[in-house]
């Protein structure tokens, strides 16, 4: 299984390395439109997000809007043994680059989890049924695990959608995809 993870890894990321910047930026804006539509965007007191790196769909477009719109946004701090936990930023400077060169909070301020948290997940790739191809290190899947009731939302390129993907009993399904084209319900 992890040998055609680490395949479809490899091809997928390739796929989204091809986009054109002028296609990129024009898809990325319009997975913004479709995520701050969001009625669960919204209402959230809280945000657990990711700051978009290595070719992933734009993320921080959405987090200036978060934090101008003051909606609380927290971000993943990785730690030992495959351990993430998420920290509160004001500004854009409260990111740094972290665990595996990726952008972490520098703050302290541990995020409180509630009923009406939404969490956006990164992913490789996902299924209208909610399954995801994830990075490989397995954080989002163990951070999830233990917030099952957890509001979460996969966003990717609408070619990052796939009839099927390999599924594993440990891997989370997310609840919602957010694409630039369409929304799907998972």
């Amino acid at each position: 299984m992890n040998t055609e993870k680490q395949i479809l890894r490899q091809k997928f990321r390739l796929q989204r390395s091809q986009l054109l910047p002028e296609v990129r930026k024009q898809k990325d804006h319009q997975l913004f439109l479709n995520l701050i539509q969001e009625p669960e965007i919204l209402t959230a007191d809280l945000i657990l997000a990711y700051a978009s790196c290595h070719n992933e769909p734009d993320t921080w477009e959405f987090i200036r809007w978060a934090l101008e719109k003051k909606i609380p946004i927290a971000f993943p701090k990785c730690g030992q043994n495959w351990h993430m936990q998420f920290f509160l930023i004001n500004q854009l400077e409260d990111l740094q680059a972290g665990a595996h060169d990726l952008p972490e909070p520098i703050t302290n301020r541990k995020a409180v989890i509630t009923k009406n948290t939404i969490c956006i997940v990164p992913g490789i790739a996902f299924t209208k049924e909610g399954i995801r191809l994830g990075q490989g290190g397995g954080y989002y899947d163990r951070f999830l695990k233990n917030y099952p009731e957890l509001q979460t939302i996969g966003i990717g390129y609408d070619f990052m959608i796939k009839e099927n993907l390999p599924y594993e009993e440990h891997d989370c399904r997310m609840k919602k995809i957010i694409t630039d084209l369409t929304e799907e319900q998972a």
